[in-house]
């Protein structure tokens, strides 16, 4: 699912209206993201008690643990459940109260400039697959949308009262996933400039080659495809699959190839060749 932020608020995931949040201070741009866990009751995962509190609609008389917070105003931007769902309370240009009493760096009032995810967990329990996806690609978009350049966990910035995200949350494979995903959009942005230069230069073929063409045995299917025919029809889709998948991505050097497939060509391939290149050292770079 590709996901996109209009007005603050992340389109395609469930929305939830919190009545607990209010403006940031003008001079605090959004630079830091939050990690939380929570879980209710405490330990148990499911059902609607997340969403209760931080809509201020939790009975007290479900669990005696509710007792004593259900009066509790607090909220989070975001909430990924262990099954991957996304639920936003908070838009993202307004102050949800997640950090509560917190500093970091020396700024204090961490809800002022701070996004807060709230991942369905707990200090004594592994995170999901999902829920790493699903937060990797979160943190992806809200960079390119705000500057953060920071991200830290609840327990960083309130380090006497708090201990989430806890033990658990893996924080190597969490940014490992970052970088996998910061390469893949790089490699599928590069993807997208190598077939609109394809197509500038009528090298974009509107229809495929036969079937029997998929069918060769060579490397770029020398004996059934043209080189800019093996690159549409075969390679461009492959890797988008694999991005796709959430799939490792191998490194490769075409630009040997259509160096030298190309160099009789009478188009002006200069362009393509350098955007080539540019894809073989993305993928290299790691």
């Amino acid at each position: 699912m590709s996901l996109k932020i209009v007005n603050g608020w992340l389109q395609g995931v469930k929305q939830v209206i919190s009545p607990f949040y209010n403006d940031r201070p003008s001079d605090k741009p959004i630079s830091l993201l939050v990690i939380h866990n929570i879980s209710l009751p405490p330990n148990q995962f499911g059902g609607p008690y997340v969403e209760q509190l931080f809509t201020g609609q939790l009975d007290p008389n479900e669990h005696p643990y509710f007792a004593d917070i259900y009066q509790i105003q607090v909220s989070s931007h975001l909430f990924i459940r262990r099954d991957g769902e996304i639920i936003q309370f908070v838009a993202f240009d307004k102050r949800a109260w997640h950090a509560g009493i917190s500093a970091f760096e020396g700024q204090e009032n961490c809800n002022d400039f701070s996004i807060g995810i709230e991942l369905e967990g707990c200090d004594s329990e592994k995170f999901t697959e999902v829920q790493y996806q699903q937060l990797a690609k979160v943190t992806l978009l809200l960079q390119q949308t705000y500057p953060l350049n920071n991200i830290t966990g609840h327990s960083d910035i309130a380090p006497e009262r708090k201990t989430d995200p806890g033990p658990y949350f893996d924080w190597q494979y969490y940014r490992h996933l970052l970088a996998n995903k910061m390469q893949a959009n790089l490699i599928k942005d590069q993807l997208e400039r190598i077939e609109q230069a394809l197509k500038k230069i009528d090298l974009w073929q509107a229809l495929p080659p036969s079937q029997d063409a998929f069918l060769s045995q060579q490397p770029f299917a020398l004996d059934t495809m043209k080189s800019y025919e093996w690159l549409q029809w075969i390679f461009i889709p492959r890797i988008r699959a694999i991005i796709d998948a959430n799939s490792a991505i191998p490194p490769f050097a075409l630009h040997p190839y259509f160096e030298e497939a190309l160099k009789e060509s009478e188009n002006n391939i200069d362009h393509l060749l350098d955007l080539i290149k540019q894809l073989d050292e993305l993928t290299q770079s790691k």
